[in-house]
């Protein structure tokens, strides 16, 4: 592929490629790949830093939605293929495009008590409903997984011979907490509250150490 250099303004200008410049219809069908180039060569960039990696994944999220995200360094691999100057000191340096959202349920754990479940869960709940009104679909699936992973572990541990019968019926209450929740978040808090007020869970779980106060 045919190129030019201004050194001068460090900008690199790449030969329009006719599988690239296409009509309307046609851009629709672009493949990832393709339209990493599209965008380089709509936006005239020239050497690839953090900031150019930023502006071609915000338009992939614009082409693709959410998930349409890329990580750094795959972005600067299509962009090297073509031989264009990468800064990959900085490349290397970026977060991916859901570092965040893993940072910050990691440290999300409900399985320790029907207090740190409550809490767990309450603490999704905020967060699922700030990623919602921002209209963040990354953040309400990244809250959706963490609660059906809470949920499975629990299941699972609740069928154990190895607990004791306090801590499976523990964990089964919690599984179905996190059960409510997957099906209607929008209610979880209220439920919960009803829930720990009803007569069989304070006859289950009423002066133990474990439970809510």
């Amino acid at each position: 592929m045919n190129k030019s250099h201004n050194i001068g303004h460090q900008l690199t200008i790449r030969k329009p490629n006719a599988s690239v410049i296409c009509q309307d219809t046609q851009m629709k069908r672009l493949t990832k790949q393709q339209l990493v180039l599209e965008i380089y060569d709509r936006e005239a960039m020239g050497e690839v830093t953090a900031a150019e990696i930023e502006i071609i994944n915000r338009a992939l999220i614009e082409e693709y939605g959410e998930g349409g995200a890329m990580e750094p360094a795959e972005i600067a691999s299509i962009l090297n293929q073509e031989e264009l100057p990468i800064r990959f000191d900085q490349i290397f340096r970026m977060d991916s495009p859901t570092e965040k959202y893993e940072q910050i349920f990691r440290r999300l754990n409900g399985c320790g008590s029907l207090n740190e479940a409550e809490m767990t869960l309450r603490r999704v709940d905020e967060l699922y409903g700030q990623f919602q009104q921002a209209g963040d679909k990354t953040g309400m699936r990244f809250a959706r997984q963490a609660v059906m992973r809470l949920k499975q572990q629990t299941a699972e541990l609740s069928q154990s011979p190895k607990l004791s019968e306090l801590r499976r019926i523990e964990l089964g209450e919690i599984a179905q907490w996190a059960t409510i929740w997957l099906q209607t978040p929008g209610l979880f808090a209220q439920w919960l509250e009803l829930r720990k007020a009803s007569a069989v869970y304070k006859t289950l779980f009423q002066d133990k150490n474990s439970g809510p106060k």
